[in-house]
């Protein structure tokens, strides 16, 4: 720590991100500052008084930081870093469902509607409604913008309805009922719809009803009755919170040990129009709860309004945040609107601002009660493994690895992770196969399981040594990780086990006869889970591979042609038969006279 003392003096006093890093060169802690001198500097002052500040600084043997130009600019920054290096001192979201949003892709030819966890600033072409933290809220919600609104599942003109349209729950873009502008035009009624303004979209589907049915188009105008009805129903069970049509979000506050919950109510035109729940955890080595009220109410708006798809008039918190005027600036950026972040007095607000302390110190106490049941099933696995396995400590850190490929096409290792029995997914690996373009399992589990051992044998931290390997496969599977454990002389060093499919046998190395567990086992619960999610990360990458395969074209492999200037053709133009037939002169105007040429004599 001496040595760190010095180097808050030669720090900019200018706004950045700065990171503390342990005597590993690991970074432990990531914080931003409107001037990084005057923000460090009290890290080595009385004036932070957080009780995991000491625990931080004992481990702390370097520090280092990097310049923006504005205070929002840093907060960018350390979102995207504490996203990468994930920090161990810092406040970290414990929901594992997470940020989730549903989306409309404008990129298809007929938008599609979905869902995403990961919010893509860059993509203009989608609009995002959110967040959710709940997978289940998402699904009821497209269920009843099916049901209310109807949406197309078709992603391009066929000729052929899709699926829904003959459930009656797709408006009839693809079959040609409607045309594509006025599908656009309903489309911007469901996104006003997620965005929390039923009122004015009932409002808007009654004036275009009426002037359906002065034009005699009736069969338009009872559909848009039947949404109008359905809708009514739906505002009929929104409870009315206030008399005046106010724009709130009420951010509510509960605290347990190391786990603080904020409970948000949504207030849209006087309706509860949503409801949601975020815990954090608190880290601290210290034995004592690390962040006041007013840091953890600073984290929630700072990750939530960075992402968020609207935002209300007023804010209303139970703690005053460390910074509001960053948050004030991030929505002015996002949504150019002055918006107003206040604690409540009296009031209406007052009252909301309790019943959504109750909310969350509620659902604190059964998340709470949930992870405790969860972490006593976890311990009896782990302990149940090392017993039945004969490990000399506890697996907690388990890697699972997976081959999939179809006819050797495409194929693609995965490597996942599990730390104290549940998913570590920084550490999370994907291989593409190089070696091996046929069918044959046990060579490609012998490339990845070599390419992993690498890492090991160079020390990578970002590669932390596992306690237990367990290959996807039986005894054939098994057999080929081991030459590769041979081959690295980690044979009695690292423990090993395949775990086949078909009655779930576990088969170790210079053993016979597998290992059977009954289903309701701990142990085999957690190996299954080990491998379930294998399967999932590597089939989801070999769906990527076979998607970018299937897509590519001969545009593709054409010198000068990139993505940007792809698109640019294909909009300008059309197909590549299309761009085929096109003159010279056609391409000249669009790429230059160069790329013009080019492209004739290739295509």
């Amino acid at each position: 720590m001496n040595r760190l003392l010095a180097k808050p003096k030669n720090l900019p006093s200018k706004p950045g991100v700065y990171f503390f890093k342990d005597a590993l060169e690991k970074i432990i802690y990531i914080g931003k500052a409107k001037n990084l001198r005057a923000r460090v500097s009290q890290y080595f002052g009385k004036s932070d008084t957080r009780p995991q500040i000491p625990f931080l600084l004992n481990e702390a043997a370097g520090l280092d930081y990097t310049v923006v130009n504005t205070e929002l600019e840093s907060l960018y920054l350390e979102r995207t870093l504490i996203r990468q290096y994930l920090p161990r001192y810092n406040i970290e979201l414990k929901d594992d469902k997470n940020f989730a949003f549903i989306t409309i892709d404008y990129s298809f030819e007929i938008p599609q509607i979905g869902y995403a966890r990961k919010f893509d600033r860059a993509n203009k072409n989608i609009a995002y409604f959110g967040p959710y933290t709940a997978a289940g809220k998402i699904k009821n919600t497209l269920n009843t913008v099916r049901k209310i609104f109807t949406f197309c599942a078709a992603k391009k003109f066929t000729g052929k309805p899709c699926f829904y349209y003959h459930l009656h729950r797709c408006p009839g873009v693809c079959a040609g009922r409607i045309t594509p502008a006025e599908y656009l035009d309903h489309l911007k009624q469901i996104e006003a719809f997620l965005a929390g303004h039923t009122a004015q979209t009932l409002a808007r589907l009654k004036t275009v009803m009426q002037k359906a049915a002065k034009a005699k188009k009736f069969e338009k105008a009872a559909s848009l009755r039947d949404q109008i009805r359905s809708l009514d129903l739906l505002l009929q069970r929104q409870n009315v919170i206030l008399a005046k049509p106010v724009n709130w979000d009420i951010v509510s506050l509960a605290r347990d040990g190391f786990f603080d919950c904020i409970n948000l109510f949504k207030i849209r035109n006087g309706r509860m129009f949503d409801k949601e729940n975020f815990v954090y955890e608190i880290k601290s080595d210290g034995g004592l709860s690390g962040e006041s009220p007013a840091a953890v109410t600073q984290k929630f708006l700072e990750d939530y309004y960075f992402t968020t798809s609207d935002c209300p008039k007023e804010i209303f918190v139970a703690s005053p945040a460390e910074n509001p005027s960053l948050v004030q600036n991030l929505l002015y950026t996002r949504f150019k609107k002055r918006v107003k972040i206040l604690a409540p007095q009296k009031g209406k607000a007052k009252n909301l601002m309790r019943l959504g302390e109750v909310n969350a110190k509620e659902y604190l106490g059964k998340w709470l009660a949930d992870k405790a049941g969860n972490l006593d099933k976890i311990s009896r696995a782990l302990g149940q493994l090392k017993t039945t396995l004969g490990l000399a400590e506890f697996p907690k850190l388990i890697e699972c690895y997976d081959i999939s490929n179809i006819q050797g096409t495409n194929a693609v290792g995965s490597m996942v992770v599990f730390k104290d029995g549940l998913p570590a997914r920084q550490f999370y690996r994907k291989f593409k196969i190089r070696g091996k373009q046929t069918p044959d399992d046990f060579a490609m589990m012998r490339e990845t399981l070599g390419r992993r051992l690498e890492k090991l044998k160079s020390l990578d931290t970002k590669w932390p040594k596992p306690d237990l390997l367990v290959i996807d496969g039986g005894k054939g599977q098994l057999s080929a990780a081991m030459e590769i454990l041979n081959a690295y002389d980690l044979q009695n060093s690292l423990p090993i086990i395949g775990l086949a499919k078909r009655i779930e046998e576990i088969f170790l190395p210079n053993r016979a006869k597998p290992i059977i567990l009954d289903h309701d086992q701990p142990a085999l619960q957690l190996l299954q889970r080990l491998r379930d999610e294998a399967h999932r990360f590597g089939i989801t990458y070999h769906r990527q591979l076979r998607s970018r395969e299937a897509t590519k074209s001969a545009l593709d492999d054409i010198p000068g042609i990139g993505p940007k200037t792809k698109k640019l053709l294909k909009t300008k133009i059309g197909t590549v038969a299309d761009i085929r037939l096109a003159s010279e002169e056609t391409l000249a105007k669009i790429v230059g006279p160069k790329l013009a040429k080019n492209l004739k004599s290739r295509l």
